[in-house]
Order: structure tokens, then sequence, then C-alpha cells
């Protein structure tokens, strides 16, 4: 049995998600399994949908199992994203990665995890003068590399394409003996015209303006059971309680805080009206809002540097939903698993998993409904079974 895994958010699945898992079963791979994110993403976005709906979506349109990347990788840089979801799949012992991404060329990818990890002088020299003379730093990275390896700047910092190389980059750490495999991105990740292969932030912004039959229109038909979002409220007075109520040392101890930004955010939280206006007032072209994003996450999580170094690589897989007709493919897991293979039962206490508990009970306060805005649903929600 070939087994491939998926590192992925669905937020949410669309067309191209199952055009992904598609293509991994035509390239030989016999079962596909998914480890995906929880209640918010690697950009710090609360997702729009729970994460037992998303599993049930991806579980209808072809995925065989869906395991847990939790919070604490989940809502990271690309690096710990990649190094979180390759950790549990590599521990359950897949024999193939696949991913979408709008580079396929592999000696192009491996060359660009190389340089992530042994950055030429030339290229840090480059990156310095274009930094000086005022370029914003994912702009000067693209711009330097891509003049090093002879490649269009603009492919170089597509969101794909950058997870991409941390999976490359990853895999060679982690576990060499995985096999990647690059499937061609269908469409543009921040593309918002709608369309057959729309993209999810395209389907997210029909979806908040009311367009509900065009966003599902771009979801597959099996998906839609479950693809109705409801609209999630901005937890703009929590977060900035929160931040009012830390010191600048404190928030100079969430992750990604450096070059003094704890005092502009100490200085800002206490005039913005609320989270889209801070990030306005805090982005700069040192910080993309992406991380300024995340670094809100933190603050609203209560989650400093310490809690993340004490957490490297995560100790579990957990298994949240499975597909009918797969007992096998979990026995066959069961059998390759270097990590233990768990339920939400059986995390309790586990620092990990309190962190994923205060997300989604985080995550559940965004809701009107009551039945949603109850702590503890870790605990109480079903097993998915599609």
């Amino acid at each position: 049995m070939r087994i491939a895994g998926i590192i992925a958010e669905y937020n949410p699945f669309h067309r191209g998600h199952a055009w992904q898992i598609a293509r991994t079963r035509e390239a030989g791979c016999d079962r596909v399994i998914v480890c995906m994110g929880g209640h918010f993403t690697q950009r710090g976005e609360a997702a729009i949908l729970s994460k037992w709906d998303r599993a049930r979506m991806a579980l209808a349109c072809g995925a065989d199992a869906v395991f847990e990347l939790p919070a604490l990788f989940a809502v990271r840089t690309a690096d710990a994203f990649a190094r979180g979801g390759v950790g549990i799949l590599a521990g359950l012992g897949v024999d193939v990665l696949s991913f979408g991404s709008e580079i396929t060329d592999m000696p192009l990818l491996r060359a660009l995890a190389s340089l992530r990890d042994r950055e030429p002088e030339a290229v840090s020299a480059a990156i310095s003068q274009k930094l000086d003379a005022g370029m914003a730093h994912a702009r000067a990275w693209g711009e330097a590399v891509g003049a090093y390896l002879g490649v269009a700047p603009e492919l170089l910092n597509r969101p794909n394409a950058v997870l991409a190389a941390e999976y490359i980059r990853a895999l060679e750490r982690l576990a060499p003996a995985v096999t990647p495999l690059a499937i061609p991105r269908q469409g543009d990740y921040h593309d918002a015209a709608m369309g057959a292969f729309a993209s999810a932030t395209a389907i997210r912004a029909a979806f908040a303006r009311g367009d509900v039959s065009q966003a599902l229109e771009a979801i597959p038909e099996p998906a839609r059971p479950w693809a109705s979002p409801e609209a999630l409220h901005p937890m703009d007075d929590m977060l900035l309680y929160r931040l009012r109520q830390m010191t600048p040392e404190a928030l100079a101890a969430l992750p990604d805080v450096g070059e003094g930004l704890e005092h502009r955010l100490y200085r800002l939280c206490r005039s913005a009206s609320g989270r889209e206006a801070l990030l306005d007032g805090l982005k700069c072209k040192r910080y993309t809002r992406a991380r300024l994003s995340r670094i809100l996450t933190y603050a609203l999580f209560g989650l400093d540097r310490a809690a993340l170094e004490a957490a490297p690589q995560p100790g579990y897989a957990r298994l949240i939903g499975l597909r009918r007709g797969s007992e096998r493919l979990l026995g066959a897991l069961k059998v390759r698993a270097g990590l233990p293979i768990v339920s939400g039962g059986d995390l309790r206490g586990d620092p990990c998993f309190e962190w994923e508990c205060r997300a989604t009970d985080t995550w559940s306060l965004m809701h009107d409904d009551p039945r949603l805005r109850i702590a503890g649903r870790e605990y109480t929600e079903k097993f998915v079974v599609v």
C-alpha cells in the first residue's frame, strides 16, 4: 500500500483541492491522508468553517483520513508550518508528500530549500542593499534570489511556492525517504475572480458578501452539505483587551516580535478601534500583514515563545476523521507509525493539545449560536466518519 500525505487548511475545501487528491492517486498512490490545520490559519486568521466540517468535506471528496495539525504549528511561519505537517505525516509512515505549487521543477525547489539554510553572501548582500533602498523584505528576497537562480522574482514569492520549498527542506531534515510530489496549482492563491478553480480567498469573499450560490459552485458537490459558514464576529474587543493588559516586556515575548515592535504595538493598541485598524497602523516594510496577523493571534491565545520552544515537534498524530471503508488503512498506519495515533480523550493534560483546546474555545466565541459557543468542544465533538 502506497500512502501519500497532504498538508492543508481547506479554508474552505474547493475544486483545486479535489483535483490535487485525484492527481495524487493518479501518480500511483493507493491512499491519501491529510494533515489539516484547525480553527486558525497559517496567516493568523479564523477559519470560516469548523475543522470537523472541513474534514467531512475532504473525506467526501477523496481523502481517506484527516489528521490534525496542532495550533502550535498551524498558526506559524512557513518553516514551522511545514515542519509540523511533515513531522506528523512522516511519523505516520507516508511514502509520498503531495503538495500544490506554482513551481513544480524539483531541482529548483531543492535549490530554494538549500538557500533557506545556507544563504550565499552575494544573496545576503543583495537583500540588505534592497532593504536599505526601502524595498519590502519579501520583494527584496525574491529579487535577490531570483537574480541568483535566474528565475523570475514574482514566481518565487507565491505562497504555495514558498511552502513547497519549506516542505522540501523539512523532508530533507526529518524524512529523506519520503518522496516529494509537486502538483501544479490550479488558479492563483490570491485571485479574487470566481470560476471553475476559484481560490479559497475568492470563495470566502463570495460567502462574506452573500453570494452563497456562487461560492457553492466553486466547491465540489459532495462537499457542499457542510459548506455553510456562519458569519464570524471579529474578536476586536477581546484582542484589544488582552493587548492593553500586556506590558512591553510581555509583548516582546510573543513569537516573531523583534526590532522594537513591542513598543509600537503597546502604543497603537491603545488608540486602534479594532484588529484591522491595528494591522493597518503596524504594517511596515519589515513586517508583512500576515506576520503581524499571526502576532495578534498569539496575543489573543496568550501564546509566547516559551510555549513554542517546549514543543519543537508534534508528539502525537490526532485522527479526527476517517472515510468509510478505510479501516485497512488505519491498521497499516498503526503498524508504520512512529508517533502515537490518538483521539482527544487520550490527550488530556498534553501541553500542545491544551493550546489546541484554547484555539477552538476562542473560535467558538466568534459565533452567535449558543450551541457553538460552549467550551470544551475538543472533547465533545464526535469523531468524523463520511
